[in-house]
């Protein structure tokens, strides 16, 4: 029952663990089960995507690892034409080509978003996703450059490496026998898969150092696993690397001792070969020093993003506008419960302190009660803020209805967009970012016919009280027998910003 108890528990535990390994294998299959039936009848239905698959990741370790370069499309379409032609015999005309190598990339890149799987947590009791890329895009000098992920470069060792906590160790061992066995052409591969998994390790400090930027808490998690299982090997590996670069030493020694100049040519060959694998090792060697102290500095940057997270959590005070600028940009009205509920629910906790319950019962008031002063202060009046906001909108909506008349009585009839443009040449500023101007408009939209002599008589809103003030006695005589029409265009809508639009207006004067 025990033993029962314990394996399911594993089961449970594990399995999150495990579908996120398997999640480097989902792209391949997934491209791989895709056919080419429907691309030009089935036509190309013979190609093999897998095989595709596997030659386009050697290319980007090739161009992104060994020779530090982006892989162009210009790149891809050279390197797939080459496979079409030697492999499959196929010399297509340039325009069918394209569109066939179009066809193939877009499945790889799987049009730019990531490969996603859904699955089942039993520990979380939830369904999960996983979501990975093979290819990355990032622009360079105007130009759109293609980058290998650390999954895909993962993915590739491990279709031919075997899985261990540390993979340049098992590589610099099966090195050392190669170099004891004199196989050095063999070595250089070895050499150059170790700075495949030096790359890999590369690429994902940088990818943890992006996470951290917007999910810390996810940032931590990958930052300690990236330390736990792969960072840790680094003295070991070091001391192998050293280990196999004497042992390249000591067989150059021993092939120039031994040299038999009956065999010349195989003695020229082997000393090329043992040439290029010290080459390969000390680019290997100068890597994974960089590798280290690239994660003394995630180390230190991860810490300062830590430190600086930990005291934004610790602020006591709360930023409204940066709440109410991304509630705009979300458009999510949702997020204002973030600006409301810190009102709505605040509670003063009362206490009594304890010690004092003894200065309660000695206190002796005195018999005789002091006397006090009464000082009558003058009073002082005190203009509220809401005030201040109705005394700015009324001046400003006085502005914009005298402006509004006298357009209406020197050109009879306009639109809005025509009255937004005049506001614009006049003021020559962001008068149309005032948010006053707006309210204007909706309040006098509200009615449909406005008679200024007969305002006086039905005054009916706060918006006619206002017009109402600007008769003054000096413009009465200008606007007293003004009427006009308010007609709503809804077909013609004004676009003030990406953010919002409103609907153009027809004003009308009538005789």
């Amino acid at each position: 029952m025990n033993k029962e108890f314990n394996y399911i528990d594993e089961i449970i535990s594990e399995h999150n663990e495990r579908m996120q390994n398997l999640k480097r294998y989902y792209p391949f299959f997934k491209i791989r089960e895709i056919s080419l039936d429907l691309f030009k009848e089935g036509k190309y239905q013979f190609i093999d995507m897998g095989y595709i698959v596997i030659a386009t990741l050697r290319l980007f370790i090739e161009e992104n690892n060994f020779n530090d370069m982006g892989v162009s499309f210009e790149q891809f379409s050279l390197f797939t034409t080459e496979i079409l032609k030697r492999d499959y015999d196929l010399y297509l005309d340039e325009k069918e080509n394209m569109q066939l190598i179009n066809y193939i990339f877009d499945k790889i890149i799987n049009d730019g978003k990531p490969f996603a799987y859904n699955y089942f947590d039993p520990k979380e009791k939830k369904k999960m996703s996983s979501r990975i890329k093979l290819i990355e895009s990032k622009i360079q000098d105007n130009t759109i450059r293609y980058y290998i992920t650390s999954e895909a470069i993962e993915f590739y060792l491990d279709t031919k490496e075997i899985k261990d906590e540390s993979k340049i160790s098992i590589q610099q061992i099966l090195l050392s026998k190669m170099i004891e066995s004199k196989n050095f052409k063999g070595g250089i591969e070895v050499v150059k898969r170790i700075n495949n998994e030096v790359s890999k390790l590369m690429y994902r400090k940088n990818e943890i150092l992006n996470i951290l930027s917007y999910n810390v808490f996810e940032g931590i998690r990958a930052s300690e696993e990236l330390f736990n299982t792969s960072m840790k090997w680094f003295d070991e590996e070091q001391g192998l690397f050293d280990k196999n670069k004497r042992l390249i030493e000591l067989a150059l020694e021993r092939i120039e001792e031994n040299a038999n100049l009956d065999n010349e040519e195989d003695f020229l060959k082997n000393r090329e070969f043992i040439y290029n694998l010290e080459t390969e090792i000390k680019r290997a060697i100068s890597k994974h020093s960089e590798l280290l102290n690239s994660s003394t500095d995630l180390k230190i940057k991860s810490d300062e993003i830590i430190k600086k997270v930990t005291l934004n959590k610790l602020k006591m005070s709360f930023d409204f506008k940066t709440v109410y600028e991304k509630t705009l940009l979300l458009d999510n009205v949702e997020l204002l419960k973030y600006l409301m509920n810190p009102l709505l629910k605040i509670k003063f906790n009362k206490t009594f302190n304890l010690k004092s319950q003894d200065e309660l019962l000695t206190y002796r008031p005195n018999n005789e009660e002091e006397i006090e002063e009464v000082i009558l202060d003058e009073e002082i009046e005190y203009t509220s803020l809401d005030d201040i906001e109705d005394e700015r909108i009324s001046h400003n909506f006085i502005i914009f209805m005298e402006l509004l008349m006298k357009c209406l009585l020197d050109k009879g009839e306009f639109s809005l967009r025509e009255f937004n443009q005049y506001l614009v040449e006049k003021f020559k500023g962001d008068i149309l970012k005032n948010g006053d101007y707006y309210s204007f408009v909706l309040h006098i939209a509200q009615k449909s016919y406005y008679d200024i002599s007969k305002l006086q008589e039905d005054e009916k809103t706060i918006f006619d009280k206002i017009i109402i003030n600007i008769l003054t006695t000096k413009n009465q005589n200008e606007f007293i027998g003004l009427k006009f029409k308010v007609t709503p265009i809804p077909e013609d809508e004004i676009e003030i910003s990406s953010l919002f639009k409103i609907t153009n207006i027809k004003f009308e004067r009538v005789e």
